[in-house]
């Protein structure tokens, strides 16, 4: 499983996120028509240990939020509800154990490629494994 499917999974089980957004989470792009506001979930790099015997298969994952919003007060407001969510987040979620998701020093405001929609871009890391200890 993708790391961006866990964090979605992160996000829709967390109250506060789909009251904002509901299920508009999307992987890699914004669509171009729908509702706002929306969150993009873009995986920028991962990582697992090798050795001797293969990979860890305990890998950290950077990846990047969009918080989409018709203003930036709104997505102001939807990207500070996901970083309370995920910042610090530890739990099972999806098949797979989190064990940690940390802030990076990622956090700007622009108004995305078409310059109407506002987006807070934040980055985060992740490590986490099978709960299923594969």
């Amino acid at each position: 499983m993708s790391a961006i499917s866990i964090v979605r999974a992160v996000l829709t089980a967390n109250a506060p996120v789909t009251t904002m957004v509901a299920s508009r989470i999307y992987p890699i792009e914004l669509p171009q028509t729908g509702p706002l506001p929306a969150i993009v979930l873009h995986l920028s790099r991962e990582v697992d240990g090798r050795h001797l015997q293969g990979q860890d298969q305990y890998p950290v994952a950077d990846f990047i939020t969009d918080a989409c919003g018709e203003s930036y007060a709104v997505a102001d407001a939807v990207g500070e509800a996901v970083k309370t969510c995920l910042r610090d987040y530890r739990g099972t979620i999806a098949g797979h154990q989190v064990d940690y998701v940390l802030t990076d020093d990622l956090d700007f405001f622009d108004r995305g490629q078409s310059g109407t929609i506002w987006r807070r871009r934040q980055g985060f890391t992740m490590r986490y494994r099978s709960s299923s200890g594969q």
